[in-house]
């Protein structure tokens, strides 16, 4: 067995079956905790998300466009969609892997067709649920209606990726984000920025924050629609008032910031916003730092904002509070977690993707610690090489998906220590809204 740890890897998830059966069968106490969070049609911890790893590697060493091909079919093969679907659940998750995995003109052609126009009805659904109550300016916008996991940003990146035959769809998305910044009225009576929310930041925390919040996360909050709106401007795909929406987002996000000037929240509380429109300045605390929740993945959507709109000092900015972060005490070594959705793989390919482009150089120098400290974090005793941190205490889990898995690890520890590797027409990080 080779010592490279992503090849170790997809030794170990090459085989759908066996690998669906490990993790269902939970053989160990730790597997025990993964049990309800497997589905087969999950691009966070389902055969789509590692379906990801292969294609990534198939683009480099074709032989590994087979194992990519049989987890896609693992997938839809007797196959019950869950309840609720968006970009990393059901057939848009399918749809999304698939797509990163076609090497040659026409490769899932048909598959593409069918799960495309899927995503498409679930678009036009999601924004004809919302459209009555951004028409009126009434507040309560829901995160999962709008957000990167399982609304319309993460739903409108698919849609981006799949070209003008659902452009129409796309531009309605678009215009739906747009109507998002405007601003509405909260139970209050209060006028505030149009994607305040009164649900729980988390479905651990049903109680949600008194009085609602302003959620600032990349996965659930609006640096999402931030990072759309940006993409398809450098795209050339455009609706009336993007970049006015883009603007606001961006003006809000900057006068949010720590007051070091390196930093954002996870969450603004509806007291915090109304005292911060008015001219104060609250201490907001960064409870997590990685992709889902603070700075990383903020600094990223601001960065993709700024080269949308050529505005130079944006980037500074960004790039600044991404080094900030490299910088603190422990570096890397901080991270107790190395997977990518709040954890040292996150934090990897956000460096290594900004590092690359205009005004980022400095980060470059950041990226062998990153990587290196990855590449240790891979014990081959783990049946995934690398677990995740269990929250809330010092055990670890063993997950072999994407966004909370070893697969997701492997991808990061990829692309940073080969950044000519060719990944096809959708990159995985778009998965995540980084590009």
């Amino acid at each position: 067995m080779t010592e490279n740890p992503v090849a170790r890897l997809a030794e170990r998830l090459a085989d759908p079956v066996a690998l669906a059966a490990r993790v269902t069968a939970a053989e160990t106490p730790e597997l025990a905790e993964t049990r309800s969070l497997w589905h087969a049609q999950s691009l966070a911890d389902g055969h789509p998300g590692v379906a990801l790893l292969f294609a990534a590697l198939a683009h480099g060493e074709p032989a590994y466009a087979k194992v990519a091909h049989a987890h896609l079919s693992a997938a839809v093969t007797g196959v019950r969609r869950p309840a609720r679907e968006g970009l990393y659940a059901g057939l848009p998750a399918v749809a999304f892997a698939a797509r990163t995995a076609v090497t040659r003109p026409g490769e899932y052609a048909a598959l593409l067709t069918k799960l495309d126009a899927q995503a498409a009805l679930l678009a036009r659904r999601l924004v004809a649920e919302d459209a009555p109550r951004t028409a009126a300016a009434r507040g309560g916008a829901r995160m999962a209606g709008y957000d990167v996991v399982a609304g319309l940003s993460g739903i409108g990146r698919l849609l981006l990726a799949a070209g003008p035959e659902h452009r129409g769809t796309t531009e309605l998305v678009l215009a739906h984000l747009v109507a998002l910044t405007r601003p509405v009225t909260e139970p209050g009576g209060r006028t505030v920025p149009g994607w305040w929310t009164g649900d729980p930041i988390l479905l651990s925390e049903p109680d949600g924050i008194p009085g609602g919040h302003f959620n600032a996360g990349l996965a659930h909050g609006i640096p999402g629609p931030l990072a759309l709106l940006s993409v398809a401007h450098r795209a050339g795909v455009r609706v009336p008032g993007q970049e006015q929406a883009i603007r606001t987002i961006v003006g809000w996000l900057l006068a949010r910031r720590s007051p070091d000037g390196n930093g954002w929240p996870n969450i603004v509380p509806l007291d915090a916003e109304v005292a911060a429109a008015s001219g104060g300045r609250p201490a907001l605390a960064e409870a997590r730092t990685g992709w889902c929740y603070g700075t990383p993945g903020v600094a990223r959507a601001l960065q993709l904002a700024a080269l949308a709109l050529k505005e130079p000092e944006w980037n500074r900015r960004a790039v600044a509070a991404v080094a900030a972060v490299c910088d603190r005490p422990g570096g890397a070594r901080a991270f107790t977690d190395p997977t990518l959705c709040h954890g040292l793989a996150g934090l990897t390919t956000i460096v290594a993707l900004m590092a690359r482009e205009p005004g980022g150089a400095e980060l470059a120098s950041r990226v062998p610690d990153l990587t290196e400290a990855l590449a240790r974090a891979a014990d081959p005793a783990h049946p995934f090489l690398w677990p995740a941190a269990a929250p809330g205490g010092p055990a670890v889990v063993h997950r072999p998906g994407f966004l909370d898995g070893a697969a997701g690890a492997a991808l990061a520890l990829h692309c940073a220590t080969a950044p000519d590797a060719p990944l096809g027409e959708l990159p995985w990080q778009a998965a995540l809204m980084l590009c």
